[in-house]
């Protein structure tokens, strides 16, 4: 359970209030562009058509969505994007990027997939989203239903409850650097707390897999990233079985 301060029912809100200053924190992690397209390709390995549909789901400012269609594109595939955010901030921040009409955005929540009349997806991409949802197995189970037949799912996202020394780098990282900087960037470091916490308090990936398990996938992979942020960002992925 989130401690005090932002909870999980006002952090669209608080993205809301941070949206034109986002990217200007993130460009502050070297790896942060790096492993959108390391978790973009991760998911199209896995994407067997020319023409897929792929969901990006908690989009944000459209850093994640330029990852998937660049990743889709190298492979040449013309794909259909569709980002969903339930931030309006973050969504007018990803419209600016001037996509073309491949790609289109819509106003949203994840647990609340199937009230967005969205097409059978071929993959879906979800970077730094379900530790923020207020009911992580009702999104897993969206997801698994929006997908098509075999389909991939790939989620991207911070994690420390598996080992104790990832947590004390974690939060070493984000009491020197990261409140501090949100304090003089985004004038707001409410957002930047609740997110920290919310690592804090998330599931081990581990368990993280036995629930994409439980919600109806198969052939569960993980893996970490390199770096000062091996065994804290996770990129884990399921599949959709037959039947």
């Amino acid at each position: 359970m989130l401690r005090e301060g932002l909870n999980k029912l006002q952090v669209s809100a608080g993205f809301d209030e941070v949206a034109a200053t986002y990217d200007a924190m993130v460009s502050l992690n070297p790896g942060y562009r790096r492993h959108l397209q390391l978790a973009a390709e991760s998911l199209l390995s896995h994407v067997h058509t020319q023409k897929p549909v792929l969901l990006d789901l908690g989009c944000g400012s459209g850093l994640s969505t330029a990852a998937l269609l660049a990743a889709a594109r190298r492979r040449g595939m013309d794909p259909t994007i569709v980002g969903v955010d339930a931030s309006g901030g973050m969504l007018e921040q990803a419209q600016r990027r001037g996509f073309d009409d491949t790609v289109s955005f819509r106003h949203g929540r994840a647990e609340q997939l199937s009230d967005l009349d969205l097409p059978p997806a071929d993959g879906v991409l979800a970077c730094y989203l379900l530790r923020n949802v207020t009911d992580v197995d009702a999104t897993l189970r969206a997801i698994q239903t929006q997908l098509r037949t075999r389909a991939t799912f790939v989620a991207q996202d911070y994690s420390v409850a598996d080992s104790e020394s990832s947590r004390r780098r974690w939060t070493a990282v984000n009491q020197t650097i990261i409140l501090p900087l949100a304090s003089v960037i985004a004038r707001n470091r409410d957002l930047y707390e609740y997110l920290h916490r919310s690592v804090d308090d998330f599931m081990g990936v581990q368990e993280l897999a036995q629930r994409i398990i439980a919600a109806g996938f198969a052939t569960v992979e993980s893996r970490s990233v390199g770096g000062w942020q091996h065994g804290i960002l996770h990129l884990v992925r399921g599949t959709k079985p037959l039947g």
